[in-house]
């Protein structure tokens, strides 16, 4: 038991936000080309709902990954604490938007 526990250790907040950043994917060509490929594929056989989660996937990864550079301290927390409501809550419409809105 006490080797699963570590082993889900990996999966805190702070050690996947970590890995995320040491991968620095924004700046890796073949990733982007990837990402753009994708999306075409996506958008021309028509996978909707796939297309839309990992957007929404992405997005939400991307808005913690800007929050967290931020940083938080006592002074400047209520804006990222914002800034997260804000992102969060445009990442969850485009998800509804594009799942049960959207028609075809």
């Amino acid at each position: 038991m006490e080797n699963f526990m570590e082993w889900l250790g990996m999966f805190e907040t702070k050690h996947v936000v970590g890995y995320i950043t040491e991968l620095d994917l924004l700046h890796d060509p073949w990733f982007i080309a990837g990402a753009i490929l994708f999306i075409v594929v996506s958008l021309f056989l028509k996978w909707h709902l796939l297309l839309s989660c990992t957007l929404s996937l992405g997005g939400m990864i991307a808005l913690v990954t800007f929050i967290h550079q931020r940083g938080t301290s006592l002074d400047n927390s209520s804006d990222s604490l914002f800034m997260f409501i804000g992102g969060g809550g445009i990442i969850v419409f485009f998800l509804i938007y594009m799942l049960f809105l959207r028609s075809e």
